[in-house]
């Protein structure tokens, strides 16, 4: 009996240890695609590419030797070997009665832990699992099914978390093919009123050129028609003289004094051409492009940034020119990390991180705001905690008793009463870490916060609900006032 189990482990234990050569050593299965690397050990393709994708330097999972992508060599032998040992197990099927273990052939009612591997009796006190820890099959079996039951629904939720992302990406899709077609839409109607405005200045140039070739062509015919009349008076005199000249002497010197005074009446030079009668060609080319862009400055908003729409909360709307937002009812809006979530807030369109910048806002009649800075949000979602310890600094109005005065996000209340505050120009100096705020139309001082902001911050903004029975007003970015200065280049 004993040489039987001996010789059925003998003859088993060249099986085994074949099948384990054709495992791969990162997944534990049958090679797929097996690979061989410049070290010589093989490996699933799949897994050893998955294992170099956050590698800098591309090394062997088991000696560490430094493998080039490109040195990845198809193992066709070892691939035939997996293949034959598969259909081989497949034609065999599975095993008849109880699974034995593989090298006494007794009965495998207990599974090691440390080898993960079905185990006999006999198996528990032999050297090779001596200090292992061995339980029964069933107990074992019934704990690994609670682990991977536990996997199973874990797995199944995260396949919810991907599909509300994938949900996610599929409405921003969404939402772009819409928001470009509406964008490409009001592009063509900003160009169209830049093209009239200029077809305008083109018909008035042209009018006002047409205009003075006229004058211009109406002074030269005058001058051509007055040089004519004079011509055919000279012409007159001359066949009057060749007739008197034919005369007798008595009768031509009868006629000597009035001839005298009439020739000298006619025989005055022509008049000089006048400067002036050309067109004025300067005049309607020079500087032509400059001139109508001045003009143009007439008809159009500067402002030193605009509101983000993909940052605004639902309650707010966003004005068509981007530089005024509303409080109305909520919108559901597209799912993106930029957007406010939590309360009615928007970002301006710019960040700063260093030197001076200013602008003003005119509140609209609002009565519970917030006008500052926030800090870049990163690649985290906004928090519901909008103050000064997480990269928030502003000054805010609540409606109510204290509507009068001013805090900061620092908790700090402002010096200055605020009764009839219109306009808030915003000092941000990012070099000294320095924020103010200013009634614009009184010049007086609100508040300054100083902090050393690192990184780039954002304008930002709050726009409370209004009063009941009131109609909600309008936060405004105040435009700038555009100056020319011209001077000689150096």
């Amino acid at each position: 009996m004993e040489t039987d189990a001996a010789s059925a482990a003998a003859s088993s234990r060249p099986g085994a240890a074949f099948k384990e050569e054709l495992l791969c050593p990162i997944c534990y299965d049958p090679f797929r695609e097996a690979v061989t690397l410049g070290c010589g050990h093989n490996f699933c393709r799949a897994c050893v590419s998955r294992s170099w994708e956050h590698q800098p330097r591309h090394a062997c999972p088991v000696c560490k030797e430094l493998a080039p992508l490109g040195e990845l060599r198809v193992n066709h032998t070892l691939n035939n070997l997996v293949e034959m040992l598969l259909r081989e197990e497949s034609r065999r099927g599975a095993p008849a009665g109880p699974a034995l273990c593989a090298l006494h052939r007794e009965e495998a009612k207990l599974f090691c832990h440390d080898d993960k591997e079905l185990v006999c009796a006999l198996c528990q006190s032999a050297k090779q699992h001596q200090g292992h820890k061995v339980r029964p099959v069933a107990e074992t079996a019934k704990d690994y099914r609670a682990k991977w039951r536990n996997m199973k629904n874990s797995l199944r939720d995260k396949v919810k978390d991907f599909g509300a992302v994938r949900r996610s990406y599929e409405s921003i899709s969404k939402h772009n093919q819409v928001e470009v077609a509406r964008l490409e839409d009001q592009i063509r109607k900003e160009f169209e009123k830049l093209h009239e405005f200029l077809r305008g200045e083109e018909k008035a140039v042209l009018a006002e050129l047409h205009e003075e070739a006229r004058h211009k062509q109406g002074l030269i015919e005058g001058k051509i028609k007055k040089l004519s009349e004079d011509s055919d008076a000279l012409l007159h005199e001359v066949n009057q003289l060749q007739a008197e000249l034919t005369e007798d002497d008595i009768s031509f010197l009868k006629k000597h004094k009035n001839r005298k005074r009439r020739i000298a009446c006619t025989a005055e030079e022509p008049e000089a051409i006048q400067p002036g009668m050309l067109v004025d060609v300067p005049k309607f080319l020079g500087s032509l492009q400059y001139d109508v862009w001045k003009k143009m400055l007439d008809i159009i908003t500067v402002v030193p940034f605009s509101f983000d729409p993909n940052s605004a909360a639902g309650w707010l709307s966003v004005s068509s020119n981007l530089t005024s937002i509303t409080n109305g009812s909520y919108k559901l809006l597209v799912d993106n990390p930029e957007r406010f979530s939590s309360a009615p807030c928007i970002l301006g369109s710019r960040g700063f991180s260093k030197g001076s910048h200013a602008w003003e806002v005119d509140l609209g009649g609002l009565t519970n705001w917030r006008v500052g800075v926030a800090k870049e949000r990163g690649s985290r979602r906004w928090n519901f905690h909008h103050d000064a310890r997480s990269g928030f600094w502003y000054i805010y109005r609540l409606q109510g008793v204290d509507s009068e005065m001013c805090r900061a996000s620092n908790s700090a209340r402002s010096e200055t009463v605020l009764r009839d505050l219109k306009r808030i120009r915003v000092e941000l100096d990012c070099d000294e870490g320095e924020l103010s705020f200013y009634d614009a139309d009184q010049n007086s001082h609100i508040y300054t916060f100083h902090e050393q902001f690192s990184g780039e911050v954002f304008p930002y903004f709050y726009v409370g609900n209004p009063k009941p029975d009131t109609p909600p007003g309008s936060l405004r970015i105040c435009p700038l006032r555009v100056l020319i200065k011209e001077e000689l280049p150096l």
